[in-house]
């Protein structure tokens, strides 16, 4: 973990993999937690193939699993919530031609802006995502997201001054 440098050993069932913002993760059932948990590949600094086997759980979709997620996120207790975004100029071309989430649609589209509106969690790497475009992208909705992305973005101008 990023947030420690102490190494720990973990016992996971593998479920599948997924490869986000060039990095690749394993999803997985791990023992010490008792739940479904994703590792980072990169941090993982020796592995040990087990004799033992499992039973892959009937019906698990990553697919699905992920659906609602924008990254690799989803296992922090952030809810599903309709998002709505203001996005302006040329960044809309790029919007619409690879969108953030599976979940996209244009609500509205004038000369200078377009909204999208997504049904997606609103997880700490959705936020990073967002605060990439810059001043191309305005969060509307939720109320409490768009604080949130507010008080980010000051925290970021308190760094300039």
């Amino acid at each position: 973990s990023y947030r420690s440098d102490l190494s720990k050993e973990y016992t996971v069932q593998p479920y599948c993999i997924k490869l986000f913002n060039q990095r690749w993760y394993v999803l997985g059932m791990c023992k010490e937690i008792d739940s479904i948990h994703t590792f980072g590949l990169d941090r993982i600094r020796s592995i040990q193939h087990l004799k033992t086997t499992f039973e892959f759980p009937t019906g698990f979709d990553a697919g699905k699993y992920y659906s609602e997620c924008y990254g690799i996120v989803s296992d922090d207790g952030t809810k599903v919530e309709t998002i709505k975004l203001k996005v302006y100029g040329l960044q809309r071309s790029y919007f619409r031609s690879l969108p953030l989430h599976c979940s996209q649609k244009e609500i509205e589209s004038t000369d200078n802006y377009s909204v999208f509106q997504y049904q997606v969690r609103p997880t700490f790497d959705f936020r990073q995502a967002l605060l990439s475009k810059g001043s191309e992208v305005e969060v509307l909705e939720p109320i409490a997201f768009r604080e949130d992305m507010k008080n980010e973005i000051q925290n970021m101008k308190n760094r300039y001054q």
